[in-house]
């Protein structure tokens, strides 16, 4: 049976956490301030990408019985951490560049496959997506809730997550967050280092912790 209530109120998590600081906001908000709105938006696409697929896994089950297999969950946290240290590290040679802020495009489908990659990436090896997705469809549906209650739970958030992440990247790549990154450059660029650096190491510990 159908709980509206309980459907809104998966909603309103999801929202949350999706309109929360993380790996994915912080690396839209950084490429759109950087390259442009254009790239913003594709390395967008690419996180929402990988968020309909946990969603899509989760509403058949599927990672459930991942998320329950402890050596998935360890290999994933051990990718997503390799992942996120290898952005620090960009992000930091980004920081000690003196290339210019706007860097074009050398090819519009290169660069761009490029960030769509990246952001898909970025989602696919971060467990805390599938749990998200995992606490998100727990809330949203009952025991005994139709199997179209799930995609339709799916396909909502998903269209809030497309909203949201794209905001992001629409935002950040305005005037006045490019006049922002002209001044602190250097340091916004520090700051996504040490916050892809924390959360990797986070999930390191994690690792350590369980197993």
């Amino acid at each position: 049976m159908w709980d509206i209530s309980s459907f809104f109120a998966a909603l309103l998590v999801y929202s949350i956490g999706t309109a929360s600081p993380g790996p994915g906001n912080l690396s839209i908000a950084n490429t759109a301030m950087r390259y442009g709105r254009q790239a913003g938006l594709t390395l967008a696409a690419g996180v929402i990408t990988g968020s309909i697929c946990w969603g899509i896994l989760t509403a058949l089950g599927i990672s459930a019985l991942l998320l329950s297999s402890p050596a998935f969950m360890m290999w994933l946290k051990i990718l997503g951490a390799a992942y996120l240290l290898w952005l620090s590290f960009k992000t930091v040679k980004s920081a000690f560049s003196s290339s210019h802020l706007s860097l074009p495009l050398s090819s519009p489908s290169q660069g761009l496959q490029r960030y769509y990659l990246r952001g898909l990436g970025l989602h696919l090896s971060n467990p805390k997506a599938a749990l998200t997705w995992f606490t998100v469809t727990s809330i949203g549906l009952s025991s005994d809730a139709p199997l179209w209650g799930s995609y339709l739970l799916v396909a909502v958030c998903a269209l809030m997550g497309m909203v949201i992440f794209g905001l992001y990247a629409i935002i950040f790549a305005s005037q006045a967050a490019e006049k922002f990154l002209s001044r602190a450059k250097r340091k916004f660029d520090l700051l996504c280092a040490i916050f892809y650096a924390m959360v990797a190491v986070g999930f390191l510990y994690s690792v350590g912790i369980n197993y």
